[in-house]
Formats: C-alpha cells, structure tokens, sequence
C-alpha cells in the first residue's frame, strides 16, 4: 500500500510544536541554586520562635529522648528553656532556665535553640555568630561587591560551590531539583552538601550539611539531613537525622545516631524581655509564660 507524501507531510507536521510557540529550556543548576538562596532571603526572619524539641538519639549508652519546650529570642539566641523529659525520656519537673551561651539543660545538643532557623549560609550571617553547623571561630567571608554582576550581555555569578546536577525528582509528592554542592573554598563555613528545592517555589525542602562540632577539646564533622517546612510564612527546620563516629586513639571510641523533631512552632509577637535575662527572670518565676 502506498502512503501518498502529502500524507506524510501533514502527519510530520502534526508532531511540531504550533507555530509562534517557543520551548522553555530547563533551568540550569547555577540559576536554580541562585533562585533558592533568592527565595530564601524573600522570606522574613521572625523575631521570636517557640517550639518543641523531640531527642530520639542513640548512643552507646543507649536511647536519648529529652523533649524540651524552647522560646527564643533570634537577635542574640537567648533563650526560655522548659524540660518536659529528661535523656531517659522521664517526665520531670524542674525550674524553667534562661540560657545565654551555647549549652541547654537536660540535652546534648548544643545551641538547640537555633536550629529551627539555621539558614547554612544562604542568608548574611545575623550578629557575626557562627551557624551552628560551622565549624567553630569560621570567620564570615569577606563581602563581594554582589551576588551577580553583569558584564554586557553575560552574568556572572560568584558561587561558594561547585554545583552538580543529581537529577530531578520527587519529594513529599512534589517535584524537586536536587543538586550536589561541592564548596570551592571555606568548607567550614560553606556546609551544603546536597539540597532537594522545590520545582515550582525554588524553597529547599531537604537539606545535606556537614556539621562541625567541637565538645570538651574534641572536634568531629559528620553529615546530617534536615528537612524543612514554611510555616507561617517563616522557614522552619523541622527534622534532622545523622550518624557519627569519633576516634581517637585506643582511649575515645564513640558512635551514634542523632534524631531531632521539631514540632508547635509559633512566632511570639512580643514576649516580655525578663524571659530572655537571666538576672531579671528571678524576679518573675511562676508568672505565664507566652505560647506554652
């Protein structure tokens, strides 16, 4: 049988796009990385936070499961520290603390209080403190005169990583970008590792850090995967999980798993100051607190 070459014309035809109709490329990894720190800094740091912490973490000694109800000040990480369970997961009831530094009672998670909004570099650092996830006394990186410059009709991007397409897929039931960030420089203070950002608002949902930890003249890193949520119009930590191995020598020979659930998050319009100073919390014990 014959097929007539108007025939094959017209079905030719049938399977190009419609005329005057252009393909969009996919975007390329500079630009969805450069779209995610974009999106990032468009939403607002609160300037309170209240939430709960869940420990689930495993060690040698066994299962670590402190619950603790936190209110923090963000502008100087003072925080309004309540214990629910102790390590051994018992309930108790113990004073509130105002904490001030970097240890919290009843955890081994240093600096907790901050890890809702650890933002891993991707906003200017607040209050020259190191992230939480940095290796200690990491300087922030001298400014450059901006994110992008352009230069006739190429931009330029100035980049802390080498990115690497890892391929599109889903999470949560909804597509994601998933790149590999491998840092040019300052590996201390630039931590991703990998991140998953959401196909259609460029807002990570998954995060791969490497976390720097220094405990009693020891120092370890060890990767760690945080996921995320928007709450309330705020990026908000809202799990992470990683496992840990520290040796040194015949003496020290430590192993574990961290898990950490954040969960009741709200943002305080105004809590009273007392809640965040230690001295003047003693004239105020046994008042209500906000958001408990």
């Amino acid at each position: 049988m014959r097929i007539s070459a108007a025939l094959i014309v017209v079905v030719a035809a049938g399977a190009l796009p419609a005329a005057g109709t252009a393909q969009t490329p996919p975007p390329g990894v500079t630009e969805i990385y450069v779209k995610m720190r974009a999106a990032v800094n468009a939403l607002p740091v609160p300037a309170y936070i209240a939430f709960t912490v869940q420990e689930s973490s495993t060690r040698k000694s066994g299962l670590i499961a402190d619950r603790l109800r936190i209110v923090e000040r963000v502008s100087d990480a003072h925080a309004w520290v309540r214990t629910i369970r102790n390590m051994h997961g018992d309930a108790v009831h113990v004073e509130p603390q105002v904490v001030t530094g970097n240890l919290f009672p009843n955890t081994l998670i240093e600096r907790v209080g901050e890890f809702p909004l650890a933002d891993f570099g991707l906003r200017p650092r607040r209050a020259g403190r190191t992230g939480i996830f940095e290796a200690p006394g990491t300087p922030e990186p001298t400014p450059s005169a901006g994110p992008l410059r352009a230069i006739g009709s190429v931009t330029g991007y100035n980049l802390s990583y080498r990115i690497a397409d890892l391929g599109d897929t889903e999470l949560g039931g909804a597509p994601v970008h998933h790149l590999g960030l491998f840092p040019y420089r300052d590996p201390g203070h630039n931590v991703l590792r990998e991140v998953w950002i959401d196909a259609s608002t460029f807002i990570p949902k998954r995060y791969v850090a490497e976390r720097f930890v220094e405990n009693g003249g020891l120092s370890f890193r060890y990767l760690i995967t945080v996921d995320t949520a928007v709450i309330d119009g705020h990026l908000v930590n809202v799990g992470a999980a990683g496992h840990f191995e520290l040796h040194r020598a015949l003496i020290i020979n430590v192993t574990g798993d961290g898990r950490w659930a954040i969960s009741d998050v709200t943002f305080p319009a105004d809590p009273p100051a007392w809640l965040f100073d230690p001295d003047r919390y003693k004239d105020h014990k046994g008042e209500p607190v906000p958001d408990l």
